[in-house]
């Protein structure tokens, strides 16, 4: 690789993938990746990765003793996976609030919280007016980082 180290550390490689992205971690062809824990977890058991801190504000149930990004200096660090149940435009709004408390009740019971706690994921209930509000916020956030970082698509 030429240039400075700063430029070797911001080269964005595409993957097909997480499990090719970390295979050439491990090889040591790249020098670290952004990977969800369930996928990184034993291979940082077994010592052939090194996971470096998970991306939420809060500490993930999977992997308790592994801190935040925000705990190892960069405050208010959350990049984070997001999942949503959507529906099409122009669904009338009773619908969309009786669809919104079935999921909020599923999210809250101990079998959903068991098998996505397996997945790496924490459930956040809400209203939609409420997750709209957190897309904006994400939205106006990782636009701003895309115009300073002059990361153009190909």
């Amino acid at each position: 690789m030429k240039g400075n180290a700063r430029q070797r550390w911001t080269a964005d490689i595409p993957y097909k993938g997480t499990g090719p992205a970390l295979q050439d971690v491990i090889g040591g062809h790249i020098p670290m990746a952004f990977a969800p824990i369930p996928a990184t977890y034993s291979n940082a058991k077994a010592g052939t990765m090194r996971m470096l801190g998970v991306t939420s504000l809060g500490r993930s149930t999977l992997a308790p003793e592994m801190p935040t990004i925000a705990e190892q200096g960069v405050p208010g660090y959350d990049a984070v996976l997001r999942y949503a149940l959507v529906a099409p435009a122009g669904i009338p709004r009773p619908v969309i609030d009786k669809l919104n408390r079935a999921l909020n009740a599923a999210l809250a019971t101990d079998e959903v919280k068991k098998r996505l706690a397996l997945e790496g994921a924490e459930p956040v209930t809400g209203t939609p007016d409420q997750y709209a509000a957190d897309l904006d916020k994400e939205i106006t956030l990782w636009a701003k980082v895309v115009k300073e970082s002059g990361a153009k698509a190909d």
